[in-house]
Parts: structure tokens; C-alpha cells; sequence
């Protein structure tokens, strides 16, 4: 009998201009009416499926200010406005932002959606969308706006949700009035997520666990120059050591946990699994008692015996941190391969995989939980069935809290690596000049405010050292580089230079004219060789 950990980690970064409070980009709310929900929908199927659902704490965030109301994004707003009163720039934003869905899924099926691709042009590099909008009636833009947000709408919202399925069957000639009512669903949905994920943890179903608050890189905010355990040779920025936001990092992101499903979690997947053994100290101290990362991070570290084979099917202990080592090929089937795969096969597939582990083993799937299912058909429902309903006496789903408790791990590790799940190393966040030039901006920011802290009254430090957590997540540094690009990285970009910004207000000083100019290169520049996704499949 193989046992599995299953753990799915829900993750989007601090969308709000920390000005206007609002949300610039709207995939909070729209990973809200497919991923969130069909994922807990799933579970209230199977009652023998058990799975970790890890959410980052900047996400929670939005999805209360949704719930209230406070939180209107971009896109909302615009849709909310009848679409011939919409200005040039509101025009032009929905003919950029509306076809941003798989294409082979969601659009080309759909004659409607695709018409209107064809008429504003498949690649947005090459596309005036001034110029374009022009040929867009009120009618095309209502309709281009419907199937945006119809296709991120999931499994639980078309079938728990009339409107939604029967806006799906009518394709084109939307009115005014049915957008509202659509709109106002998918508020309604994303104002459900917490409860309906608590109501699963009541029931046994999941482990409700965290990231660190604004998903950082723990072991960057540590030390920076950590990264050459990894990159001996990288060209690393000015050092950044604030260990002191590492734990206000975890701490704040324990409380907020706390704070939205009732229990303090004991376990926790680091952003993008990354370790080190500063980082499982602080975890260690702040009542973690397990936490999850990458096999390739063990394969590096310094091990005791006895040492289970293969190393990853089985939790290690790290000082007083269990920590589970995700199989990086059974996760990357999910994640990246079995979309395209029949899902009644994929699930087969895998649970002959699994069910072929040692019989004392304990392997963990651990991946985004959310991304993979806009390239599933009907966004993973079959696949997630099958592998729900496929658990049995062979291959049985288990939550680390109660595997430590029964079977308290044997292995021991004297000194783990510092890595990610990427290529255990840090590269993706440091080392490349765009990276480095956030790092230097953000390090000399947070140095003006560590030095300027007795003269500054609480609550203005407060904000001031709110701005800069914000800042140190991890997405920001995604973006930039050559690895990845998106669409959205001018808003990324903005982002994280406004947040740099407001260190330097509320400390009452004017912030540099560096952070006017954007750091990352054009678009139209970046790398095209790097797959092009606005909602990126990641960790």
C-alpha cells in the first residue's frame, strides 16, 4: 500500500495599486470561478480523496476584498459600464486583456470568440489596438467581454449556476443586462471560497495550509548572497539581509490563515519550495511543523542514514521540521503533461505509477493548483473524477499533520540545500540585470526605512514596511528576465516599482526617479522562445 500527499497550492500575488486599493490585473476573481471552486467542488464528490490545499496569504486578502465588495478590478470595472459609453483606452484594454484564455480550449471551439480574434489580429505585439478598435461595434465588445469571462468560468459555476450555462449555449447578441447578471455571479462565487474550502476542512477532506504572506523568497530575504550555494558564478545584486522579514514573512501569513479558516496550520509549502537552512529555522519557531519542496532539494542536501529508496517517498526530519519532497515527475504529469492526455488514461496512468512505490512509501504530488486546469477539457472535471474516485486499498491519499503523528519520519537531514522547486537553485528571482536592478531598489528602500524607523511614528512605519513586504513577493522577479514573459509585465513591473514608492511616502521622503522608469524590457523585446502566458503554470 502506497500512501500519497497530494498537496495543490493556490497562489496569486497582491494585485491592489497600493494607492487606489484596487486590483490592476482580474485573476483573483477569475481563478476564483473556475480553479477555486472547481477544486473544492471535486472534493465534495469523493469522499475518500484527502488533499493539502496551500494557499498564499496575499491571496486571501483579495478574495475578502472581493467578498466585501471593496475590490473592483480593471476589467470589471470597465465591463460594468455600458460598452458604448467605453473611452479609446477602456476599448483598447479589453481588446488586449479579453482573449487571454487557451485558445485551443476556450476560444477556437467557440465560432463567436473567434471571430472576434480574427478581427483584431492573433498576435498582440503586431496589433495598434487603437487602430483596431475601430472596427469593434458595441455589440462586439459586449460579446468579446461575455466570452472572457464565460470562459473562466468552471465546471461548479456552469452546472451549479443556470445563467452561467445558459449564457454559455447562447454564443452571441448578449445584452447589457445579462453581463451584469454574469458579473454579479461571478462575485458571488469568489465571495464563497473560503467558507466552501473551511466546510471541506471540517470535514476532514483537507489540510488548510499557507505560504509566507506576500510569497517571498524566504532564503533571498535571509541572505541574498544564498543564492551562490546553488550559482557559484551568478551575477548577484548589492546583498539584501533582512532575516527579521523572512519571519514577519511567516508569521503575518500563519495569522492571516488563522484568521480566514479558523486554525493555525502546521505546515506550509515555502514560495516555489524554496529552502534553506536558515528558513527552516524560522519555520521551526514559529510553530511550523512540516513543510513541503522539490526532490531535487534533498538529492543536494547533507543526509544521515538511515535513508530511504528513493529518497523523496518518505518526509525527513530537518532539525524539528518534517519536510515532504514533492516527485517531480508524477507532479509535472499533472501539471504539464496529462491535459493533453484522455483524463480516464491520465488518472490510470498515474495510479499504476504510484501504486508501483514500495509499500511503505509516502509520496507527495505537490503543484499549482490552479493553472494546469485552463488546458484540461472541461477545466480537469474528468481528470479530477478519475483520480478523486480512483483511490483504494493500492494507493491510499493522506495529510502530512496526520502521517508525522503516525509515523514519525526516521531520516534525518544535517544540512538541506538552498533551492527552489526550479532547478534547485534561486535563478529565476536573482542573478539576471532586470532582477538585480529590483533587488538594488528595493534593498536601498528597505535600508532607509530600517534606519528611519525610531524617527517615524507606528503607524506610518506600518504602511511604510507593508509596502516593502508587498514588494519582496516573489512575483515580481518572475517576470523579470528572459525566462518568462507575459502580456501583463508592464503591470507586473508597475507593481512592484509603486510599492518601492511607497516605502519612500510614507517614510515622508520623495521616491528616486529611477522608480518612474520601467525596469523590465519591452514586450516586443522579450524573449520569444519563453511560452507566453498571462496566467503562468508555476508554483
Amino acid at each position: 500500500m502506497a500512501r500519497v500527499v497530494f498537496l495543490w497550492h493556490m497562489h496569486q500575488p497582491e494585485y491592489r495599486d497600493p494607492v487606489s486599493g484596487q486590483p490592476v490585473l482580474p485573476w483573483v476573481r477569475l481563478h476564483a470561478t473556475r480553479s477555486y471552486n472547481d477544486m473544492a467542488a471535486a472534493l465534495e464528490r469523493h469522499e475518500r480523496a484527502r488533499v493539502v490545499a496551500n494557499w498564499a496569504p496575499s491571496l486571501l486578502l483579495q478574495l475578502e476584498a472581493y467578498a466585501s465588495g471593496a475590490a473592483v478590478d480593471r476589467d470589471e470595472q470597465i465591463a460594468r459600464k455600458p460598452a458604448d459609453s467605453l473611452t479609446a483606452a477602456e476599448r483598447a484594454h479589453v481588446l488586449r486583456q479579453d482573449f487571454s484564455v487557451d485558445w485551443e480550449l476556450w476560444l477556437k471551439p467557440v465560432p463567436r470568440y473567434a471571430e472576434l480574434l480574427a478581427k483584431r489580429g492573433k498576435d498582440p505585439a503586431k496589433v495598434d489596438l487603437l487602430r483596431a478598435q475601430d472596427g469593434f461595434s458595441a455589440q462586439d465588445l459586449i460579446d468579446l467581454q461575455m466570452h472572457f469571462a464565460l470562459a473562466w468560468m468552471g465546471f461548479a459555476a456552469r452546472g451549479e449556476h443556470a445563467l452561467v450555462a445558459e449564457l454559455v449555449r447562447k454564443e452571441r447578441g448578449f445584452s447589457e443586462a445579462e453581463k451584469t447578471q454574469l458579473f454579479d455571479v461571478s462575485r458571488k462565487i469568489a465571495a464563497g471560497i473560503v467558507a466552501r474550502w473551511k466546510a471541506l476542512a471540517q470535514r476532514g477532506a483537507v489540510e488548510l495550509t499557507c505560504s509566507p504572506m506576500f510569497h517571498p523568497i524566504l532564503p533571498l530575504l535571509v541572505d541574498s548572497d544564498s543564492a551562490r550555494r546553488a550559482m557559484p558564478d551568478a551575477a548577484l545584486p548589492p546583498r539584501f539581509q533582512f532575516p527579521q522579514d523572512a519571519r514577519e514573512q511567516v508569521r503575518r501569513g500563519l495569522a492571516r490563515a488563522e484568521r480566514d479558516f479558523g486554525a493555525r496550520p502546521v505546515g506550509m509549502w515555502p514560495s516555489e519550495g524554496s529552502v534553506s537552512p536558515e528558513v527552516l529555522q524560522i519555520l521551526a519557531s514559529e510553530g511550523v511543523r512540516w513543510c513541503a519542496t522539490d526532490q531535487g532539494n534533498l538529492e543536494r542536501s547533507e543526509l544521515e542514514k538511515p535513508t530511504p529508496k528513493p529518497l523523496h517517498h518518505a518526509p525527513w526530519m530537518c532539525g524539528d521540521v518534517a519536510v515532504f519532497f514533492r516527485d517531480r515527475d508524477l507532479s509535472d504529469r499533472i501539471g504539464f503533461r496529462y491535459g493533453k492526455s484522455d483524463p480516464a488514461d491520465a488518472a490510470k496512468d498515474l495510479f499504476a505509477r504510484l501504486a508501483a512505490a514500495d509499500e511503505e512509501a509516502t509520496v507527495t504530488v505537490a503543484l499549482d493548483g490552479e493553472n494546469p486546469w485552463e488546458h484540461y477539457p472541461r477545466s480537469g472535471e474528468l481528470f479530477l473524477d478519475a483520480l478523486y474516485g480512483g483511490f483504494g486499498d493500492d494507493v491510499v491519499p493522506v495529510l502530512p499533520r496526520e502521517e508525522i503523528a503516525a509515523r514519525p519520519p526516521a531520516a534525518r537531514i544535517s544540512r538541506i540545500h538552498s533551492g527552489s522547486w526550479i532547478d534547485s537553485n534561486f535563478r529565476i528571482w536573482i542573478g539576471h540585470s532586470e532582477d538585480n536592478q529590483a533587488w538594488t531598489m528595493l534593498g536601498q528602500a528597505r535600508a532607509i526605512l530600517e534606519r528611519t524607523r525610531p524617527e517615524l511614528p507606528p503607524d506610518r512605519f506600518e504602511k511604510a514596511y507593508e509596502a516593502a513586504l508587498a514588494a519582496e513577493g516573489s512575483d515580481w522577479f518572475w517576470w523579470y528576465g528572459d525566462e518568462f514573459t507575459t502580456e501583463n509585465a508592464p503591470e507586473f513591473d508597475a507593481l512592484f516599482r509603486r510599492n518601492v514608492e511607497q516605502i519612500f511616502r510614507h517614510i515622508g521622503m520623495a521616491p528616486p526617479e529611477r522608480l518612474a522608469r520601467p525596469i523590465i524590457a519591452p514586450y516586443k523585446d522579450k524573449s520569444q522562445a519563453a511560452a507566453i502566458s498571462i496566467a503562468p503554470r508555476r508554483l
